[in-house]
This record gives structure tokens, C-alpha cells and sequence, in this order.
């Protein structure tokens, strides 16, 4: 049984948070994508409130998936890592 301390969130903030983490790849897409969907419903007509909310959780479905699916294989190598 491995028990957390300190020094695990450490290390993830500087493995995820550092210069080739997934969380900044992962903010930039998402804001970079809010933007084009904000540009894109800008004059939108006062019926379309339904489109604009389904749109938006589609951004933020598409825009997170990617680190959730990069984050299980970084756990199992972590995993491995640790039983050699």
C-alpha cells in the first residue's frame, strides 16, 4: 500500500505542471477553443441558448479527454516503475 505525502504532490506538480506537462497543452487548447466558440456565437439569435450550452460542454468534453486518457498510462508507468 503506498501512502501519499508531500513529496508525490511535488513531484506531479512538476512533472504535470512543468515545461512539457500536460496541464499547460491542456489550458492553452482550452482557452484557445473558448475563444473561436466566443467568436463564433458572438450576434447569435436569443433562441440558440441550447446550441451555445451543448457546444460548450462539448469543448470541455474534447478539450480534457485527452490529458484524462494521457493520465491513466502515466499512472500505469509509474505503476511499473515502481515494482522494478
Amino acid at each position: 500500500v503506498h501512502y501519499s505525502n508531500g513529496d508525490d504532490i511535488k513531484f506531479f506538480a512538476r512533472v504535470e505542471l512543468g515545461r512539457s506537462g500536460g496541464i499547460p497543452d491542456v489550458a492553452a487548447f482550452t482557452i484557445i477553443l473558448y475563444c473561436l466558440f466566443i467568436v463564433t456565437f458572438w450576434n447569435s439569435k436569443q433562441e440558440s441558448e441550447a446550441l451555445i450550452l451543448i457546444a460548450s460542454g462539448m469543448i470541455s468534453f474534447f478539450s480534457i479527454n485527452p490529458y484524462l486518457i494521457q493520465l491513466v498510462y502515466w499512472r500505469i508507468h509509474m505503476i511499473e516503475k515502481q515494482r522494478r
